[in-house]
């Protein structure tokens, strides 16, 4: 089983943290998606024609999505997650739903932008460089479902450059804590007198679901950027996060909880 994925990808990291948590054994192939674009090499594109990590390959099985590797996880560790209790799936799958529709990469760029001057500079040039280049490639291939994708990406694409370059980018921001904000309302109650050292205590009872690693996950990212003061310090989740850290699959996964741009020019 091999999964391709990326050191600094947000949803790389969500399917490490599913599969490691989930006892799933698993070979890792790191991409390079900044540098060398490996997402748009050829060799790729068969595998997951949306260009995009993370990528799970398993004999003929292929999962291209991080949901579904969630999913896949989920299923993998069976009563071992609350996912399979019925007093529980409804919610579980209720906050992951709630999660996906996070824009992520919004905040996470946006943020970068807001706080980078050179960024918004080199960004939109790197955008404009993979929509040409995306762009010459559909006069390269007549495969219908390579022109769809290579075309949906092209769009995406635009759509990035568009969210990037015009308008207020302070007030898309302040949209976009909005958003977590809103989601991190949706999560159960932690218990009363939590505390790092207590006992093991997840989002529903005491076992792990995938909703604790899609919240688990979020929280780093909001750590890296920078956006962290949307966790009340000291509350229940503050400190659920804090054990979480401590855990050896969120450590084995690679949780970035800072940038780290010398493992992007590195590859690492």
């Amino acid at each position: 089983m091999i999964l391709y994925h990326a050191s600094s990808s947000y949803y790389s990291m969500i399917a490490r943290l599913a599969l490691t948590a989930a006892a799933v054994p698993y070979q890792g192939r790191r991409m390079d998606i900044h540098l060398a674009k490996e997402q748009l090499a050829d060799w790729y594109v068969k595998i997951n024609p949306h260009m995009t990590v993370p990528s799970l390959v398993d004999g003929s099985n292929l999962l291209i999505d991080s949901r579904d590797i969630l999913r896949f996880a989920a299923a993998h560790a069976g009563s071992n997650w609350a996912d399979q209790n019925p007093a529980y799936s409804q919610a579980i799958e209720w906050i992951v739903d709630q999660h996906y529709e996070i824009s992520i990469e919004q905040l996470t760029f946006g943020k970068a932008l807001l706080k980078i001057a050179p960024a918004r500079v080199i960004v939109p040039r790197m955008l404009r460089g993979i929509i040409k280049k995306m762009e010459g490639e559909l006069n390269t291939t007549s495969d219908p479902k390579t022109l769809q994708a290579v075309q949906a990406k092209i769009n995406l694409n635009r759509h990035r450059l568009a969210y990037f370059t015009e308008g207020d980018l302070v007030e898309k921001l302040e949209s976009q804590r909005q958003e977590v904000t809103r989601f991190l309302e949706t999560l159960p109650a932690l218990a009363n007198g939590l505390s790092v050292s207590s006992p093991s205590q997840m989002l529903f009872g005491e076992q792990a679901s995938s909703a604790d690693i899609v919240t688990a996950v979020l929280l780093g990212r909001l750590k890296m950027i920078g956006e962290y003061q949307l966790v009340k310090p000291g509350s229940a989740l503050d400190l659920w996060f804090e054990r979480m850290q401590q855990s050896a699959a969120f450590k084995q996964a690679d949780i970035w909880l800072r940038f780290q741009a010398w493992r992007i020019l590195l590859k690492r």
